[in-house]
């Protein structure tokens, strides 16, 4: 976002006076990438004064190799006129992390660019927060995966070779084979499914759960004598893994997963998943695969004995439903960040969901369709976790800046969630909320159906909520005010049917408006 050149004093205060609210790191330089101006977190992190940071460079505080790259940046940023942005890690205060450096430039009355503005942000515990939905995400994919390979195979090698399939869907994993015993006896192994970019190297293998020898020693081997999971980092490196070194070298693997199969009181093998990264295998997927491995087990013994088949469906059913449950509850528990820091809007996500979930269902949307509905509503406004907290409350007209500010919500929650792999398309939904039928919304100005349905009975379910609730800045207008104004929006701004289907559930009176609570009216 560029910034016009306003020498207005009022405007100037108003400036330093956001840049002082901003939790971010704040700096101003001009064309010769000097430092101008700063706010205090920036120089706090500094160990200096503001005063002693202005007038010096980039190479006056960071090391020559990375003041050279910040300065080629800043005049990229002057030449052309663009705004960039960087990801990369850092440490704020001496402890590591993730930044975000954003860098737009300033122009003056002639449109001439004289400096720039740099924020940096922290956004460590933001990384954090979507490594962990995408795990969620991904063990709910991987369990349903898996139980459609339960319901779909014909026999018992049919669906372990689908499980093998299931889990290497995404490319996450380079292998993932099932060995069973070729003989009892001598504790020998024998590969019974398998897929991923290195079948090859299953291929070849040869196990042995015998502890005596060599081909024994390795987690499969291991995991079936102890009948507990193993897991193994740096296999390229590992003396348990000596007699397969050659081939997880030529293969590019560094980590293993292995865990015992067994039906009933028979042992059939092992389950073992291999990935290229010597990390790969922390709490989240080592659960995962265990609970995997029980629903295997399940399925064979079902089809072994045919007896309590559609009871272990059921209990697939349910734990695929605990897995949904805590993708949920991981993006209510992002959600309620943004609302700890605006008590006044404190629920408004969730009533917007559910809202619009009732509009939705009055349109006749599937039940899955409705469930993402429902989690796009939950975070539809996770993007103001970087606006202020200061803006969202303030209790009178916002500055044109700090409007600008507000409006780039759907994009940065778009940013956020676009990378993880939900079942629905949560981040559109999410960015395309605010877009009107005509195309006067924003970010994208899209129109008619280039706008998502989910988006359009979001955007009624938003208006209505925030109409009909209380805000800082005025008290609830009511139900009626809300029905009269989509009315009046409806087909050009709004999708009629939306609308229609809205007013329906409102006047079926299945929602109540949101009232701040006595404690936040005082």
């Amino acid at each position: 976002m560029s910034i016009p050149f306003d020498p207005s004093p009022l405007t100037a205060c108003g400036l330093q006076a956001l840049i002082r609210q901003l939790p971010d790191r704040v700096v101003i330089k001009d064309s010769n990438s000097t430092f101008i101006a700063c706010n205090q977190r920036f120089a706090d992190d500094l160990g200096l004064a503001v005063d002693a940071v202005t007038g010096k460079t980039d190479f006056d505080f960071f090391p020559p190799q990375l003041a050279a790259r910040y300065q080629a940046d800043d005049q990229r940023i002057i030449r052309n006129g663009e705004s960039i942005t960087v990801q990369e890690p850092g440490a704020f205060a001496g402890n590591p992390g993730w930044l975000e450096t954003s860098k737009s430039p300033i122009f003056d009355a002639n449109g001439h660019c004289i400096g720039l503005t740099v924020i940096i942000r922290d956004i460590s515990q933001r990384l954090r927060d979507i490594d962990e939905m995408r795990r969620q995400s991904w063990a709910v994919q991987a369990n349903s995966r898996t139980n459609q390979a339960l319901v779909q195979a014909r026999d018992e090698g049919e669906l372990l070779q689908a499980v093998c399939e299931a889990i290497v869907a995404d490319q996450r994993y380079q292998l993932a084979l099932i060995c069973g015993i070729s003989d009892v006896q001598q504790k020998q192994l024998q590969v019974l499914a398998c897929a991923g970019s290195a079948r090859r190297y299953a291929e070849q293998l040869q196990v042995s759960w015998d502890e005596s020898e060599p081909i024994g020693q390795g987690p499969i081997g291991h995991c079936i004598r102890q009948g507990g999971t193993i897991s193994l980092g740096e296999l390229q490196q590992h003396p348990q893994f000596q007699p397969w070194q050659e081939a997880v070298r030529q293969f590019g693997l560094e980590a293993i997963v292995a865990i015992p199969l067994v039906a009933g009181p028979d042992l059939i093998g092992a389950l073992a998943v291999y990935a290229g990264e010597a990390q790969s295998f922390g709490p989240v997927e080592v659960q995962v695969f265990e609970e995997l491995t029980r629903n295997v087990q399940f399925g064979i013994q079902s089809r072994r004995t045919q007896v309590a088949y559609q009871q272990s469906l059921q209990e697939q059913a349910s734990q695929a439903q605990v897995l949904e449950k805590a993708l949920e509850n991981a993006l209510a528990a992002i959600a309620s960040v943004l609302e700890q820091r605006d008590p006044y809007t404190a629920g408004h996500q969730k009533h917007v969901a559910e809202l619009a979930v009732l509009i939705g269902r009055e349109m006749g949307l599937s039940a899955e369709r409705l469930r993402g509905l429902y989690l796009s509503g939950v975070v539809h406004d996770l993007g103001k976790i970087e606006v202020p907290a200061e803006i969202l409350s303030k209790p009178s007209r916002l500055h044109p800046v700090e409007f600008a500010l507000v409006k780039r919500h759907p994009d940065v929650a778009y940013n956020i969630l676009k990378n993880i792999d939900f079942p629905w398309p949560i981040a559109d939904i999410i960015r395309q909320h605010h877009e009107f039928m005509d195309g006067s919304g924003y970010p994208l100005g899209l129109s008619g159906d280039a706008i998502l349905l989910e988006a359009r009975i979001l955007t009624v379910a938003d208006i209505v909520e925030s109409m009909s609730s209380d805000r800082p800045y005025r008290a609830a207008l009511g139900i009626e005010q809300a029905i009269a104004q989509i009315r009046l929006m409806r087909g050009v701004q709004l999708d009629p049917e939306a609308v229609d289907a809205c007013i329906r559930v409102l006047e079926q009176g299945a929602f109540t408006p949101h009232l701040l609570s006595l404690e936040y009216q005082r």
